[in-house]
């Protein structure tokens, strides 16, 4: 090996999780080294999305300013349609959350976070891949891989993976149940009709059992996308990226949008997890936050806003841990507990959930529900925008809501 850092913490992926978790490990005083692949900033696939959870977070760490001063696109409202024709509009419901929902490019706001975890006092170093793991003793690993060509050598007290859904830390070690269970796809396009803050989701019958969504950002440009779950795709042997051209040539609402625009961006995938309640979040040395730990919102897919909440809880179990001298898996046991009470029934609920929105008769009566039903409306732009369980619609009121038609 050439080279050799040490680090109380390592932090091993600088996207939304890794960057939260460094932040508030910087702040709190730990000397934290924050290492990813790329070089920032660097675009990722992703919806770009920054639910009012993440807003939340962001405001913990001071960054609510900036995304003010940004002028980005903020969510007004969602247009559903069904795959019987059924369309619903709902204005944004800021009554379950003093926080907004924003449109920012993942480009701008992930190299926005890494910046900000270093001025708080993390360490960066980009263009280094670590895969290898190997615990020296109760309180040191080594970490390796390579940046470039040259064989590197980290060592640390604990390291942090939040290196994605294919995370080179976890599925060796037994700590996720198998692959990651979905896959999204994305396609910018400028001149795109529609309103600024607009978030469109349509149950096109031809991408069913999938939806296929439209965000629309400032000056005209918006990322339209879709995605499959694995088990979905595999038994239906789906083509995802042709799905997405269905939809956006065949749903009369993308048709529309898309009659004078133009592609800025090629097609872009990412696979994502959301089964955290199957997940083991720690282990001897190692903690894993984001899609490596299974966050993604298994109804929605949206991940950022779970992953910033998961690294902002590993950040204040892994202070503790270092506190007490213990960050064997027993004294890292605190995390596990937290990150389960965090995700477990929210996952189970929103599974289900999930599974009933893929039949079309459940869609046509939810989106026709909301159209005429403000209360119902509500609550499903709640759910949509992760402000509320989707636990809500099993409550009786709301179930016999759905069930009047």
């Amino acid at each position: 090996m050439t080279d050799n850092i040490d680090a109380t913490i390592l932090i091993v992926g600088a996207g939304p999780a890794g960057s939260t978790a460094a932040y508030f490990l910087a702040r709190a005083g730990v000397d934290v080294l924050l290492v990813d692949q790329a070089t920032f900033p660097r675009d990722k696939s992703c919806g770009d999305s920054i639910s009012p959870g993440a807003v939340e977070i962001l405001d913990k760490m001071g960054l609510t300013d900036w995304a003010n001063l940004k002028g980005y696109a903020r969510n007004i409202g969602y247009r559903l349609s069904s795959p019987n024709g059924s369309v619903a509009y709902i204005p944004f419901p800021a009554r379950f959350s003093p926080y907004p929902n924003y449109l920012i490019p993942r480009h701008e706001f992930d190299h926005a976070l890494v910046q900000h975890a270093v001025s708080a006092g993390a360490r960066l170093r980009e263009g280094v891949r670590l895969t290898g793991f190997e615990r020296i003793s109760a309180d040191l690993v080594q970490v390796t891989g390579t940046e470039g060509k040259t064989p590197i050598s980290l060592t640390a007290k604990l390291v942090i993976a939040a290196d994605g859904s294919i995370s080179a830390f976890t599925s060796r070690r037994g700590m996720v149940p198998g692959p990651a269970d979905g896959l999204a796809l994305r396609q910018y396009y400028s001149n795109v009709a529609g309103e600024p803050g607009l978030f469109e989701l349509h149950w096109e019958k031809s991408v069913l059992p999938a939806y296929g969504f439209i965000f629309h950002m400032n000056d005209g440009i918006a990322v339209f996308g879709t995605g499959m779950f694995r088990k979905d795709q595999q038994r239906l042997k789906a083509n995802i990226q042709e799905r997405l051209t269905t939809f956006m040539t065949q749903n009369p609402f993308a048709r529309d949008a898309l009659r004078k625009a133009q592609a800025i961006s090629p097609v872009a995938g990412h696979p994502y997890r959301d089964d955290a309640e199957l997940v083991k979040s720690y282990a001897d040395n190692l903690m894993l936050v984001g899609d490596a730990a299974g966050t993604g919102h298994p109804m929605t897919g949206e991940g950022i806003g779970p992953a910033m909440v998961s690294a902002e809880l590993a950040a204040r179990y892994a202070v503790e841990a270092l506190q007490k001298g213990d960050v064997s898996e027993s004294g890292l046991a605190g995390y596990g507990l937290a990150f389960h009470k965090q995700f477990d029934s929210l996952h189970k609920i929103s599974q289900l959930a999930r599974n009933a929105l893929t039949f079309p008769w459940v869609v046509d009566r939810t989106v026709r529900r909301c159209a005429k039903d403000p209360v119902f409306g509500a609550a499903m732009a709640g759910i949509l925008a992760g402000m509320v369980s989707p636990g809500e619609m099993l409550k009786p009121g709301m179930a016999l809501r759905l069930l009047a038609g």
